[in-house]
């Protein structure tokens, strides 16, 4: 049997006007935003290409991280047109592509270590406590190999 090739892409979220806690992520909206820049560029053969087999399987709103899910084929769809897209919300915003790994496992270990490397960055204006708290709401240190799966 032939088995389905599938491709994540994290992507993190920028919002040009502020960074305000209220910017609410919502998948539907990510789904029909992603697909319009599909058929604005691609017409009717990318939409159908993707379509089927297209997923936001991860979205957090407090880092702007959101994990897209496609089949191998169509992700390079997905990776041309995550320049395009340009308006969520009516708020302009701007996706930049950070990895694409062929499971959500390496995405998500991969996510945990670019979180890590932005505190380290910091390391010098935060104190221990700030530390924890920001690996708390990420979720990083709550993390363990049986979530993906689940």
């Amino acid at each position: 049997m032939v088995r389905f090739k599938n491709r994540y892409m994290v992507v993190q979220l920028s919002n040009f006007e502020d960074n305000d806690l209220d910017f609410k992520i919502s998948d539907k909206e990510l789904n029909l935003t992603v697909l319009n820049m599909i058929k604005t560029l691609f017409g009717d053969f990318g939409v159908g290409a993707i379509r089927t087999c297209f997923k936001v399987h991860y979205c957090n709103p407090s880092t702007k991280i959101i994990i897209f899910k496609t089949r191998h084929g169509p992700h390079k769809f997905l990776s041309s047109i995550i320049p395009f897209v340009n308006e969520l919300q009516g708020k302009p915003i701007r996706l930049s592509t950070l990895y694409i790994g062929a499971s959500l496992f390496q995405c998500y270990k991969f996510i945990q270590n670019y979180q890590k490397g932005l505190v380290r960055k910091l390391h010098k204006t935060l104190t221990i406590q700030t530390k924890e708290k920001i690996l708390n709401v990420t979720g990083v240190l709550k993390f363990n190999k049986f979530q993906v799966y689940s």
